[in-house]
């Protein structure tokens, strides 16, 4: 079922459209379209000739691909307020994937010809459009550096906990480890670089795990430690 009064407000949400203008957004969602499409029923198969992008309002999609030997994988659960299906847009190729309704659901629908048109004579919503690319990508750049600092400060506890046991120190009241390499040198075998290296130390320090004093790195909370480690 289509409908031609979308929910304008909503794209303000949308990374790619975050930056625009309301009159900008008046004209994209003016060449959109509302749909409601039951449970169970599909947008679009893998391989079928790509038409345009959506964006859920309500319920919940899933985009999937089916391997050869018939196994589903599920590459993105959709929630309201996320687009999908816009990579091809840009990309100028076929749907790469397949996509259901878990639910009755409700979305815009963007006709992929149109959206380019509008876009070549619209230059500076193309632009607009980039800016909003590029803060998603800062958000989602941040997002894993976030995860990976993670990641370093368990290495960087392994490798503390190992040093100790080779230096003996760990039944001291509190053990201890005297750096003989640099930081880059270190940040190289536990696969970061020096500046998430100094991160990680800095949060076992804040943490109250570790002091560092020099060229030693003390270790308050043992017991801690080796969680991290393990």
């Amino acid at each position: 079922m289509l409908q031609t009064t979308p929910e304008k407000n909503v794209l303000r949400e949308i990374p790619m459209f975050s930056e625009l203008s309301e009159d900008q957004i008046r004209e994209i969602t003016s060449s959109s379209l509302q749909m409601e499409i039951k449970k169970h029923q599909f947008l679009f198969m893998e391989g079928e000739k790509y038409q345009g992008f959506y964006i859920l309002l309500k319920g919940s999609i899933k985009v999937f691909r089916i391997s050869r030997e018939g196994k589903e994988t599920i590459i993105h659960l959709v929630q309201p307020k996320q687009a999908f299906a816009d990579i091809p847009l840009f990309e100028g190729t076929d749907y790469p994937v397949s996509a259901e309704a878990l639910e009755d659901s409700v979305l815009l629908f963007f006709n992929g010809k149109n959206f380019i048109r509008l876009l070549e004579k619209n230059p500076q919503i193309s632009l607009k459009m980039l800016g909003g690319f590029a803060k998603r990508m800062k958000s989602l750049t941040q997002k894993i550096e976030e995860l990976s600092s993670n990641e370093v400060t368990s290495r960087l506890a392994k490798f503390l906990m190992q040093e100790i046991r080779n230096s003996g120190t760990e039944k001291l009241p509190e053990p201890f480890v005297r750096l003989s390499v640099s930081k880059n040198a270190i940040a190289g075998y536990l696969g970061t670089i020096t500046e998430t290296l100094s991160r990680s130390l800095k949060k076992l320090q804040d943490d109250e795990i570790i002091r560092v004093q020099g060229k030693k790195i003390f270790v308050n909370n043992l017991k801690k430690l080796k969680e991290l480690s393990s």
